[in-house]
């Protein structure tokens, strides 16, 4: 066999949400197909069974995948945990510059703020431009909240404070 020869193949599962908020996730791998006529058929199979014909036949997916080629987490990876915990830290900078006492947790319950802090959390790791990430924050505060009553230099003062924890350079 040739070994350039790339394959084709095709992953097939069943993935679904749940919850009161579809916070959880369920994944079911059901199977590696060499064709994607061979997956469609065994999906047939599957919906007919306890459980899965419970739910949509879009909770079956089929992935097609090429043997010998990378294709997921060529950069590496970051933990859930770490994320996590980056969040607290840029939510604790914000409360800290809005003289708020609360916890994160706290913190977050005010769907707005915790919508905010999402926004800014989103540039959080390729910003390095103090000016940048301040202009973000300030057109993030004024939609959101439609506070007018800071000026740049306090954009700029948690702008600083977010660069400093160097979000950026992390996961480099």
């Amino acid at each position: 066999m040739n070994k350039d020869f790339n394959c084709k193949i095709y992953l097939l599962y069943h993935q679904y949400e749940y919850g009161e908020h579809c916070e959880y996730e369920e994944l079911k791998i059901l199977g590696i197909y060499s064709s994607e006529q061979k997956a469609q058929e065994a999906i047939e199979r599957y919906y007919k069974l306890a459980g899965f014909k419970n739910y949509s036949k879009e909770c079956f997916v089929v992935d097609e995948y090429i043997v010998n080629e990378d294709r997921c987490w060529k950069e590496g990876f970051v933990s859930s945990a770490d994320l996590e915990q980056d969040f607290e830290i840029l939510t604790n900078c914000f409360n800290e510059w809005l003289c708020n006492n609360k916890s994160p947790c706290e913190s977050w319950e005010n769907k707005a703020y915790y919508n905010a802090l999402c926004e800014v959390n989103e540039v959080i790791y390729e910003m390095k431009d103090i000016t940048k990430l301040a202009e973000h924050i300030q057109q993030v505060w004024i939609r959101r909240f439609d506070d007018k009553s800071k000026s740049f230099d306090d954009y700029m003062e948690i702008a600083g404070k977010i660069i400093a924890k160097g979000f950026y350079d992390l996961y480099d």
